[in-house]
């Protein structure tokens, strides 16, 4: 996710490892219905943020996971970035 430029909503040294959550990308274009909608047609389902005052997601990391589903998991998201038009996923400063 870092190298599509996600940033994690939370310091790695007290993220929990079950939901990962990511700030949204600040471009104009970023809706969470729209970018939810294009991940799940690639098999993956995102959670939105509702529990910040600004705009994040979430990414579920429990289960029968290894690195290559993870991985799948980062190209689904990145697909829907590119489905968008959104050429980075800085979050707003």
């Amino acid at each position: 996710m870092a190298r599509l430029g996600f940033k994690t909503f939370l310091e790695p040294a007290i993220q929990a490892p079950i939901i990962v959550t990511f700030h949204a990308s600040a471009d104009s274009r970023y809706d969470f219905g729209q970018f939810y909608a294009s991940a799940r047609e690639r098999g993956f389902v995102l959670y939105p943020g509702k529990l910040t005052q600004v705009e994040t997601f979430g990414v579920g990391c429990i289960g029968a996971i290894g690195p290559w589903e993870m991985e799948q998991a980062v190209q689904a998201i990145a697909g829907a970035r590119q489905d968008m038009g959104i050429p980075s996923a800085a979050p707003a400063h």
